[in-house]
């Protein structure tokens, strides 16, 4: 997701807007994405004592991605457009909150995160800044969420944004430790950052 988020960036830059005042059904058109070794993703939290971060092992994303769309007036809309992300690449730092990590997202029966892109407005909230509609499948809950995403062009284009989710949306149970004294806050956020290499 959310890494599909990046293509709307070739779409927003290189796509035509339908310009025409008389109707037509738009085509679906196809891309290819390809993403820099720097590019990266994380989910952020916090406990009531300390904070954690856990980052996806890009490594596992070395492939070029393939993307559907149509193009209307005010949106791009994608088709069948998603990240299938493994929770067991998701490090968090060690074994035992890594373990505690993939408890929390019940890895054992839904082993993945799945981000879909849906759609993206071409109306700029600012001179860098579009919006994008999301949804993610955790633990089998699946929820859609609309989010600024910010855009610049420099040595390649760079897409970045954050995602702030509330764990008890997906019905999740956050592991306690220290008999209880120790709980996991509901407010995580993925954090991503994405820059593309090149095209075709």
């Amino acid at each position: 997701m959310v890494l599909k988020t990046l293509s709307f960036i070739i779409i927003f830059f290189l796509g035509s807007a339908i310009t025409s005042s008389e109707w037509r059904e738009p085509i679906i058109k196809e891309s290819t994405v390809f993403l820099a070794s720097e590019s990266y993703l994380k989910i952020k939290g916090k406990t009531n004592v300390s904070k954690f971060e856990c980052h996806f092992d890009m490594n596992t994303i070395s492939e070029a991605i393939s993307i559907k769309y149509k193009d209307h007036d005010e949106t791009i809309k994608f088709d069948d457009t998603q990240l299938i992300l493994p929770n067991v690449e998701f490090n968090c730092g060690g074994k035992i909150i890594n373990k505690d990590f993939n408890n929390l997202l019940n890895t054992d029966q839904f082993p993945e995160i799945i981000l879909k892109l849906k759609e993206i407005s071409k109306s700029q909230l600012a001179d860098d800044l579009v919006t994008a509609t999301v949804e993610i499948n955790i633990s089998n809950v699946i929820k859609t969420y609309t989010i600024p995403i910010s855009i610049t062009s420099n040595q390649g284009l760079h897409a970045s944004g954050r995602m702030p989710l509330d764990i008890n949306d997906f019905n999740l149970t956050a592991p306690t430790k220290m008999l209880g004294m120790v709980k996991v806050l509901p407010e995580i956020e993925i954090q991503f950052s994405l820059k593309i290499l090149g095209f075709n």
